[in-house]
């Protein structure tokens, strides 16, 4: 008889998923990660795995297993619409394709405890006396339920589990379209990650993250506000096109081939973050709007948010309380630790949508390396 009840339902086992069933597993909880793709599975994302991850990979044991499969970039370069650049020294921020980087995660979560079932596919929740339940899901051709004390829902930028407890927001000046493809033959090779407010590109983005060990292909995508996107001639993967023709940072661009099909996704971004818990239930990662403005980096967003997520469950398990007043010191955690930085970069992506006012700011910071590593460093 197929398993039926558990501590804690992890639905999503992205960085965000596996990081917090990887640290209930950890702590003793019987901890069920579930996913309805099968794993490796491909991911739009710039695909970086960024410095303020490292430290919970490093608790998780994880970290040299991601050094393996990825690529310790020496740091990341900005440029606003005047081509004002900024720099700041990464620590240990790596890129690694998703396929790769996911699997690793989810991987050691099993590892350190957790159950890991995929294909799974969640598509409500058991609700009772208004709190969270457990989850109703299709797993192995049979619909039924599975129980829990909590549910995190880890489920991404169109969380079935956030729209189920009334939390889902989209508001279109704080979600963002992306999209991203593979291409070889930059010249020269691409080492460091690169983000360009570039003026063939405002009010978006274009973002270049290498691969040294994939073949030395760059992973190039956009990110622009779905409110902008709509005002615009141009399609996404047209802008790119703009970018590398008219751009000089596209120039190394110019000669090179893409491998892969454009991908495209919904990117909700901190801008819009509220609250992200209910009774028997909290958001961690996209699900909770857990992505930086401005630069749009999201998995170590989701890798932090699930920490805390992770402790609030640990002393709810403790106390025997799944209310939504225990589950708030998820919130107020979150808000304590990561608060400061998300706010700073939503201030960095209103300014955006003014390019003369982009580039004064980026006149200051340039001046002023220990904001830049604030902000964008460990």
């Amino acid at each position: 008889m197929m398993r039926a009840q558990w501590d804690v339902i992890v639905v999503g086992a992205g960085p965000g998923g596996s990081t917090a069933a990887a640290r209930l597993a950890q702590a003793g909880v019987d901890v069920l990660l579930v996913d309805k793709e099968r794993f490796p599975r491909e991911k739009p994302c710039s695909d970086i795995y960024g410095p303020f991850g490292a430290r919970t990979y490093e608790e998780l044991g994880v970290y040299e297993r991601l050094l393996e499969a990825g690529y310790v970039y020496p740091g990341v370069l900005l440029s606003s619409p005047d081509y004002t650049a900024i720099y700041g020294a990464n620590g240990k921020g790596l890129t690694c394709p998703r396929r790769v980087g996911d699997n690793i995660l989810k991987e050691n979560a099993s590892r350190l405890g957790a159950e890991v079932w995929e294909e799974f596919w969640v598509h409500d929740l058991v609700v009772k006396d208004g709190q969270v339940r457990g989850v109703r899901a299709k797993y192995q051709g049979e619909f039924r339920d599975y129980r829990c004390d909590v549910v995190i829902g880890a489920d991404g930028s169109h969380s079935w589990v956030a729209k189920r407890l009334g939390l889902f927001v989209d508001d279109y000046d704080q979600v963002y379209l992306a999209g991203r493809a593979y291409w070889r033959g930059c010249s020269p090779p691409l080492r460091d990650v690169e983000v360009h407010y570039d003026p063939s590109f405002n009010p978006g983005f274009v973002c270049l993250s290498p691969h040294p060990g994939y073949d030395d292909v760059v992973n190039m995508g956009v990110g622009i506000q779905m409110s902008q996107y709509g005002r615009l001639s141009l399609n996404a993967e047209e802008m790119v096109e703009k970018f590398v023709a008219e751009s000089p940072h596209g120039e190394k661009m110019r000669g090179a081939e893409r491998v892969s099909d454009w991908t495209g996704w919904r990117v909700p971004s901190a801008g819009q973050i509220g609250k992200n818990y209910a009774a028997g239930a909290v958001l961690v990662g996209d699900a909770g709007n857990f992505v930086e403005p401005f630069i749009l980096e999201g998995v170590a967003s989701a890798v932090r948010s699930a920490n805390y997520a992770a402790r609030a469950v640990l002393a709810a398990l403790e106390e025997r309380d799944f209310s939504e007043d225990s589950l708030s010191r998820y919130g107020e955690k979150w808000e304590k630790k990561m608060g400061p930085q998300l706010r700073a970069l939503q201030g960095m992506a209103v300014t955006a949508a003014d390019a003369d006012a982009l580039n004064g700011l980026f006149g200051g910071l340039k001046d002023d390396p220990e904001a830049v590593s604030r902000v964008f460093g460990e």
